[in-house]
């Protein structure tokens, strides 16, 4: 017969194995969608088009730069459209690919060729301006997320004061304040020791002490917003030893990379 006791130990596997899987997950996307943009990038590299960047942005592979001419805009857009195309229908990798950064003197019209291959969508564009937009789009991306990473947001163990970082979130506020016809998520993520559900509340809580101080520096309140993750997106395994989280056993650098602060163009504001 089964009662509280025999249940608790089902129930903690349960929720351990459930982590797991969703950090196996997790890490799969993020490794295939890194090999299949340095696969772009270094396709477009080896063809002579060196003036396109191939990033990541939420769900696409977006290519951006500036070309010479219209002819040389199609021709990189479709020189990653054959080298990624067998990737690209994997679970997890992305959406489609977006070449609408690229432009071009007169013009940002880019008719890339058509994939033959069923489920690859390749974005296109009409107007110079949606061109532009993506391009402002990726740089503001790019200059947030390294004035995040210019240095380490610290809080105070188990709550969300701040205890160090102030200076990081300065330069992230230049930032926004700069890019200010985007909105900027602040996520909040924690390392997967301890409960679930007060993780995601105590990540919230350290999210939304970024966005008033970034507010306190001047930027718009409607600009930010914050979210907590908890422990549902780690960047490693902070447990790699399998015995999970151990009371009074001491920290390590893996559960520190877990737990961060980052920024995210969610949309135009």
């Amino acid at each position: 017969m089964l009662n509280s006791r025999n249940c608790w130990p089902v129930f903690v596997l349960g929720a351990l194995g459930l982590a797991i899987l969703m950090w196996v997950n997790h890490q799969r996307m993020v490794v295939l969608q890194e090999e299949t943009r340095s696969l772009a990038q270094e396709s477009l590299d080896k063809a002579g088009f060196t003036f396109a960047r191939a990033e990541t942005l939420d769900e696409r592979l977006v290519i951006s730069g500036f070309s010479v001419d219209k002819a040389t805009a199609e021709a990189a857009c479709s020189t990653v459209v054959d080298a990624v195309r067998d990737r690209i229908s994997l679970p997890g990798v992305y959406a489609n690919i977006d070449c609408r950064g690229i432009s071009y003197p007169g013009s940002a019209v880019i008719r890339s060729p058509l994939p033959t291959k069923p489920g690859i969508s390749v974005a296109t564009t009409k107007k110079a301006a949606d061109a532009a937009q993506l391009q402002a789009e990726v740089g503001c991306q790019s200059r947030l997320t390294e004035a995040g990473k210019s240095g380490t947001i610290r809080f105070e163990k188990g709550s969300s004061p701040l205890l160090g970082g102030q200076e990081v979130l300065d330069r992230v506020a230049a930032v926004a304040k700069e890019c200010s016809t985007f909105k900027i998520e602040i996520g909040g993520h924690t390392d997967t020791g301890g409960a679930a559900d007060l993780n995601e509340r105590l990540s919230q809580r350290r999210a939304n002490t970024v966005r008033d101080f970034l507010i306190s520096k001047g930027v718009p309140a409607d600009q930010v917003t914050a979210k907590g993750y908890g422990e549902t997106q780690p960047l490693v395994n902070d447990f790699p030893e399998g015995n999970g989280d151990i009371p009074g056993q001491p920290d390590s650098p893996l559960r520190e990379q877990n737990r961060r602060i980052e920024f995210k163009i969610t949309e135009s504001n």
